[in-house]
């Protein structure tokens, strides 16, 4: 069930909770055109592990208010607040895709309260690594038109996500990945289903996700070399959503990193096949044998 909290400036922020109420924190971070319920698959390997695991949405993603303006460095803030809310001082984060570099930046900023990290499948500072060869073409695009043409960039994703029926926004969803991902989306359900976590994220409109799209290639704020927490980078060797120069690239910039690389698996399966060993590390417990 979908809870919120009321932000210090009146933004309310939306969150979904997975694993058990009374377990470690542990906070996803969602990707991008993606919301808070792409952190499901994790649920029982949460629940099993003693994981309290907390996805909240980007401001202006799924149910969280807009925030003009906002820059990655702005959203440690609202997960602190969160935090505060929800009686939590000390934390584990998680960042899929595009929610890695959220994972990072709580780690960079919230030095005392930030345990570990873990980056699944992570983006990087596009403006440090130097180019935007390797990412997939509909991202490579995006990322122009959300910087040069932001009213294209919102019909398409208008036309794509926001607009498209169930089934033709699973078909399009379906085509963007390899086959051991499309295998698990067709596990997720009938196609309203295991769509959902896409289509949450235009429930607001396509504000939210063009801004989101923005941050992505934008300069992060903080240099790697700043994150204070031991972090896990975790990649599939099937994943082609980015080249495979970003985790060497990460493993190089963050001081206490540890590289982890699953044969096999993909952008999406990677999480729902792995998420005891991926979630075990952040609550400082040992995977089962």
């Amino acid at each position: 069930m979908t809870d919120f909290v009321t932000l210090p400036d009146g933004r309310r922020l939306a969150f979904e909770e997975y694993g058990t109420r009374e377990g470690t924190p542990v906070f996803s971070f969602h990707g991008g055109l993606s919301s808070r319920l792409d952190a499901a698959p994790a649920h029982r390997a949460a629940t099993r592990l003693g994981i309290r695991l907390i996805a909240p949405d980007r401001p202006g993603i799924g149910r969280s208010t807009y925030l003009a303006d906002r820059r990655l460095i702005d959203w440690p803030n609202d997960v602190a607040a969160l935090a505060d809310t929800l009686g939590i001082e000390e934390f584990s984060v998680m960042g899929w895709s595009c929610g890695g570099p959220y994972a990072a930046a709580c780690s960079a900023r919230l030095v005392d309260r930030v345990r570990r990290v873990a980056m699944l499948s992570s983006a990087v500072p596009i403006d440090v690594f130097g180019t935007t060869r390797g990412l997939t073409f509909d991202d490579r695009v995006l990322l122009f038109l959300v910087h040069r043409a932001p009213a294209i960039a919102a019909l398409l994703m208008r036309v794509m996500i926001a607009d498209a029926s169930p089934l033709r926004l699973y078909h399009e969803v379906l085509r963007s990945f390899p086959a051991v991902d499309r295998a698990v989306i067709k596990e997720m359900g009938p196609p309203a289903q295991a769509v959902a976590f896409v289509a949450e994220s235009m429930r607001q409109g396509t504000d939210g996700c063009v801004q989101d799209f923005r941050i992505f290639g934008d300069p992060w704020g903080f240099a790697l070399e700043h994150i204070g927490a031991p972090v896990d980078i975790w990649e599939g060797t099937e994943d082609r959503t980015g080249p495979p120069d970003y985790r060497d690239f990460l493993v190089r910039h963050i001081p206490d990193a540890r590289l982890f690389v699953v044969p096999g698996e993909g952008h999406i399966s990677l999480l729902a096949h792995h998420a005891e060993e991926i979630l075990a590390p952040l609550a400082r417990i040992d995977p089962p044998r």
